[in-house]
């Protein structure tokens, strides 16, 4: 007495299983692409911003020399913050980068509240 595959196994794959099935797939596929598009923007920013180097000039001011790179058609805007030796953040101010140049440097006096001990660009993004 031999059992037929379907008794032996169980009925194959049914409507309902395959449209859960396409509708995973395609979910998935959606879940990739956007998790690439967010990867890729993140990756190429539209301004990159860095500090060469800074120099503490006083308890209660720091110069900072700023680069940024950008399209020449945006303006850029970025933060730039100090903080003391504990980690608190004792200066921030914000810096605007108009159109027209792609490579900037600038020399900056950040006025803070108490001692600087570090500089810091955050938050560099393009306006228009």
């Amino acid at each position: 007495m031999s059992a037929t595959p379907v008794t032996r196994y169980g009925k194959g794959a049914t409507r309902s299983d395959r449209k859960l099935r396409i509708a995973f797939a395609v979910f998935m596929v959606v879940l990739v692409a956007g998790t690439v598009w967010i990867g890729l923007d993140v990756a190429n920013p539209g301004v990159r911003g860095s500090i060469p180097s800074f120099k503490v000039t006083s308890d209660s001011s720091v110069e900072v020399q700023v680069e940024i790179r950008k399209d020449s058609d945006k303006e850029a805007v970025c933060v730039l913050r100090s903080r003391d030796e504990g980690g608190a953040e004792v200066g921030r101010r914000e810096l605007r980068f108009a159109k027209g140049d792609k490579h900037i440097e600038r020399t900056e006096t950040l006025q803070t509240m108490g001692r600087p001990n570090t500089a810091e660009l955050e938050d560099c993004h393009t306006v228009g």
